[in-house]
């Protein structure tokens, strides 16, 4: 065998995109895109001034579809972040795609008008389906002609396999539920104001169905013969020993070697710094392998990873999982136990405060904060929970080991108020 090919620069390998239904219709409601959408929804309006409207909306159209194609693309390219506003793709592409639109209407138009209802019945129906092609291939190659080839699309199509199927069907019904929006939209609200639903909904839809006809090209670009620029990308090489690793780990566990992963993903966690990725996938083995001790080792060292990216709510989930496993588990500090728990708060995810608020004041019993712990844990144990009886002990416990006159004072208001008994009076210096 001969030696190994580096792999530095080898890209990630995309998602299948049933893994990310759930963003595909996110996708327009965050950064640039959602810059973009309020943006020109507010153009739209241009087409109620006198005389130069139809002219104006044109050109919002125009922009519109532009910036919608600009998504195709640069997805497609494997960067799922929204493009820039003014982008470097704006090469007469967009124009070519107007054409082809408005090809593809006259065709079915033509198949109704001189071949009769079944004839463009069957026309439309060739057209709809084999629409994400045409659009695929006019967004990898820019030739409006091979685009409008039926055949191309078909080849696209065949080359995808059953997915191109489901991915139609995806498709349908985002646009089947941007129908459904606007007709809602067009009935309930006043003049102008459902105007510009109908318009936001309508460049939503067209956001999100060409955000996902651009990860079609991304997921499948290989058999497509497309190469996505961001793999040229020089954070690639950065993110490489991440990459190989995870390919590597992956692999072992496609043949059935769980353990062969875990003990690679186990020294290199132990060795350096790796990624979010790195530590989901060890994540999951140890969960599967029912190696509990290791789990939860791990589980503080990929809390701290998480909150340093800024990923509380995934933080929130493997906290909660881990107290599930051991009621007594802490994060590695104080202060990122603190995080979480207001974090918790924040979110109305009341018995998981409560959950590691008893987990703190056991692992921690003499914190200064230790006092506000149970004071907030003991409130929640007796108004959320009715467990009195727990809210009332916990008060004691922090009043045994409470030295601050203030924090005393409100921990025996507390107790009273829950034991239902009046406040003690307090003694000046006791």
């Amino acid at each position: 065998m001969g030696p190994r090919l580096p792999r530095a620069r080898r890209p990630a390998i995309p998602e299948p995109f049933w893994t990310r239904l759930r963003r595909f219709p996110l996708y327009p409601l965050h950064g640039t895109a959602l810059l973009a959408l309020v943006t020109l929804t507010l153009c739209t309006l241009s087409s109620l001034i006198p005389g130069m409207g139809w002219l104006l909306s044109l050109v919002t159209w125009a922009a519109i579809y532009g910036y919608a194609f600009d998504i195709l693309r640069h997805t497609a390219d494997g960067r799922m972040e929204a493009p820039e506003l003014v982008n470097a793709s704006r090469d007469g592409s967009v124009w070519r795609l107007l054409a082809m639109m408005i090809a593809l209407i006259v065709v079915v138009a033509l198949a109704f008008a001189f071949g009769g209802l079944a004839l463009g019945l069957l026309v439309l129906v060739a057209v709809v389906l084999l629409q994400p092609g045409f659009v695929i291939s006019l967004a990898m190659d820019g030739s409006l002609r091979r685009a409008l080839n039926p055949a191309v699309a078909v080849a696209l199509a065949t080359r995808i396999g059953w997915p191109y199927l489901a991915a139609f069907g995806v498709l349908f019904v985002m646009q089947a539920s941007m129908l459904t929006a606007s007709r809602w939209a067009k009935g309930l609200l006043p003049p102008v104001l459902d105007e510009l639903a109908l318009a936001a909904i309508t460049i939503w839809g067209l956001f999100a169905t060409f955000h996902f006809m651009g990860y079609l090209v991304y997921q499948y670009h290989e058999v497509l013969g497309y190469e996505p620029d961001a793999h040229n990308d020089l954070d690639l090489i950065r993110d490489a020993p991440d990459q190989r690793l995870l390919e590597d780990a992956e692999l072992h566990i496609r043949e059935g070697r769980n353990d062969t992963a875990l003990e690679i993903l186990r020294g290199e966690v132990r060795s350096r710094a790796v990624g979010l990725e790195v530590h989901a996938l060890y994540q999951r083995l140890l969960a599967s392998s029912h190696r509990s001790e290791q789990r939860l080792e791990h589980a503080r060292q990929y809390l701290t990873a998480l909150l340093q990216a800024g990923q509380d709510r995934q933080a929130l989930a493997l906290l909660r999982e881990a107290l599930q496993a051991d009621p007594d588990f802490v994060p590695l500090t104080v202060e990122q136990a603190c995080q979480l728990a207001a974090r918790a708060q924040l979110t109305g995810q009341a018995q998981l405060q409560v959950d590691l608020h008893l987990a703190m004041l056991k692992a921690w019993p003499s914190a200064p904060e230790a006092p506000r712990w149970a004071l907030d844990t003991a409130l929640l144990l007796a108004e959320r929970f009715g467990r009195d009886a727990q809210a009332s002990a916990l008060l004691d416990q922090a009043l045994a080991r409470c030295e601050d006159e203030e924090q005393r004072r409100r921990l025996l208001a507390a107790k009273a108020a829950i034991d239902g008994l009046p406040a003690a009076p307090q003694i000046a210096g006791a």
